[in-house]
């Protein structure tokens, strides 16, 4: 196996194709190597922006831009998109090349009060050097809280315990960077797809040229963030990216895809999105019960404004999906962060559609949809852009889905509706009994169409996901949790539009008020699934976690306006 005939590839040989290697060697003569001073690096943003622009492989074998790279390295360490005004990159870069210093800057988050005086500090960063004496024995600071939390069941983990395992998380990628785990830029010439290192790939480098080539990249590098220079910073870039193309085993992404994904990144469209809806749909809704209860029946201008820049927000997002799906090459539904987005546009569609019946449709679906993209960027929610798993690797992604996550959006505005009407009711009097009433009507009308329109996506939906089971599994349905839940879900909001036929059931009080509460089964069905029972749809493996404290505080809200 370790034989010439068995190894042989292009690289045994020279070639004038291949004009990155000697135009970097010239570069070496002409801009030649400086140390590093002592003082902390941060090179400058467009030169580090430059290098951003280089591909790189990571972790989980896919190809995208540095810059990607470091932007989800930066929101893990610091939850930040930016440190101190620095850029990804430039934090990044600097950890890389100037690790002796950087060492010593607080930028791994502590959010835990009592774990911050335990390490010593005063705010809500540490640096490396206060939880690792790197220099001296490599003792770490909290060693033995990280082997007690990890040594318990997921269910038995306290806040504490998942604080420490987030720092031990952030402190390891910290320390990856050192070593140089994250700088994958080098196809290595194994006959594998697998890059690596510039030191990975020196040890697979098959001439005296590639071996010249991987020693000097790096230190003719550092010489240009060192100087800012611009242009030298450029050339390595060109020139790594033509090693890149040369010696890689797989096509990599075109231009037009890493300038997509570049500009993903830079504008983090859902981030702003969710304050964005919450506001104006905020400011609408309160608006609209005021005008209700005043009396006003037409639409005022400053509502339709309102809605105008809803929609506006609208085609933004449609814009952040569809370059997600064009960065990606499948729909952006394949891990719960991308269906968290997706549900939140559905759910804006479906405002949309009945915001000719009533503006509170449009507000409602607002304000749940920046609900549902404050949910997809808690902590628990990775919104990294990652290859398919195999099983995923089907059209009825796109088809089973799409469809059944859309009618979550449709049963949501249903349950916001609800809510509406429940407050409406309660804020009725004798004075204003007979104008509120109209409006309730009104509301209640829309929530049943939308409830019906969510019931046959879900549906619909549920017998597309057995059409895939059979594809995928040899079966239709074998009562998986995540179908049984499904099941369950479809049977409840037949019920719930069924209500106005059921004795006792026939009030528009109770049609809203179940109308509300089961959306929990959707919740259930999502959420619950995935944490709490074990199956082939449930990611996290049946492991239980507490129920969040704010499910209970939730749970009180809409009983004590129920009962009201």
């Amino acid at each position: 196996k370790n034989a010439v005939f068995h190894n042989i590839n292009a690289g045994y040989w020279s070639s004038a194709i291949r004009k990155s290697v000697p135009a970097i060697l010239l570069l070496l003569f002409l801009s030649g190597q400086t140390n590093v001073n002592a003082q902390k690096l941060v090179p400058d943003k467009s030169v580090a922006d430059e290098f951003g622009k280089v591909l790189v492989q990571d972790q989980k074998g896919r190809t995208k831009p540095l810059f990607t790279l470091s932007n989800d390295i930066l929101r893990k360490v610091t939850r930040e998109n930016k440190f101190e005004g620095l850029t990804s990159m430039q934090v990044f870069l600097g950890l890389y090349f100037d690790f002796n210093n950087w060492k010593d800057v607080p930028l791994i988050r502590i959010s835990n009060s009592d774990l911050q005086k335990k390490i010593g500090i005063s705010g809500k960063f540490v640096a490396f050097s206060d939880l690792i004496n790197i220099e001296g024995n490599g003792n770490y600071k909290i060693s033995e809280e990280v082997n007690a939390a990890y040594s318990k069941a997921p269910g038995e983990r306290s806040k504490m315990d998942k604080e420490i395992m987030k720092i031990d998380e952030r402190v390891n990628i910290v320390y990856m960077i050192y070593k140089g785990d994250f700088m994958k830029l080098f196809p290595l010439k194994d006959g594998t797809h697998d890059w690596g290192s510039p030191q990975d790939a020196l040890k697979k480098a098959m001439n005296k040229e590639d071996s010249l080539y991987l020693k000097s990249i790096m230190p003719v590098l550092a010489d240009a963030f060192q100087t800012n220079n611009a242009a030298s910073a450029r050339k390595v870039s060109e020139s790594i990216s033509g090693y890149q193309k040369s010696f890689s085993q797989y096509a990599l992404p075109s231009q037009s895809k890493t300038n997509a994904e570049l500009l993903y990144y830079k504008l983090a469209i859902f981030e702003r999105l969710f304050p964005y809806y919450a506001t104006v749909g905020l400011i609408m809704l309160i608006g609209l019960i005021t005008m209700v209860i005043r009396g006003r029946k037409e639409t005022s201008l400053f509502v339709k404004a309102l809605g105008w820049l809803l929609f506006a927000g609208f085609l933004f997002h449609t814009l952040g999906l569809g370059l997600r799906w064009y960065i990606a090459g499948h729909a952006p539904l394949s891990n719960g962060y991308e269906s968290m987005i997706f549900i939140s546009w559905a759910t804006l569609i479906a405002g949309f559609i009945f915001s000719r019946k009533s503006p509170f449709a449009l507000s409602a679906t607002a304000v749940l949809g920046s609900m549902t993209l404050m949910v997809a960027h808690l902590s628990f929610m990775d919104p990294e852009i990652t290859n398919l798993v195999p099983v995923l690797k089907s059209y009825w992604l796109t088809l089973h889905v799409s469809v059944i996550t859309g009618s979550y959006g449709f049963l949501g505005l249903g349950a916001i509706l609800g809510l509406i009407t429940l407050i409406l009711i309660s804020l009725s009097n004798d004075k204003n009994r007979e104008r509120i009433s109209n409006t309730i009507d009104e509301l209640t009308v829309i929530n049943f169409k939308t409830l019906t329109l969510g019931l046959y996506f879900l549906t619909i939906g549920t017998f597309l996901g057995a059409v895939w089971a059979n594809e995928s599994w040899g079966r239709y349905w074998g009562w998986d949790p995540k179908e049984t839940w499904s099941l369950i879900t479809i049977i409840i909001y037949s019920i719930v539009i069924h209500s106005r036929r059921i004795p006792g059931m026939k009030d528009i009080f109770t049609y809203n008020l179940i109308s509300l509460f089961a959306f929990s089964s959707v919740l259930m069905t999502y959420f619950g699934v995935n944490y709490y029972l074990s199956g082939l749809h449930s990611y996290a493996a049946g492991d239980s976690v507490p129920v969040p404290s704010f499910v209970y505080i939730v749970v009180i809200v809409l009983t004590a306006i129920s009962l009201l």
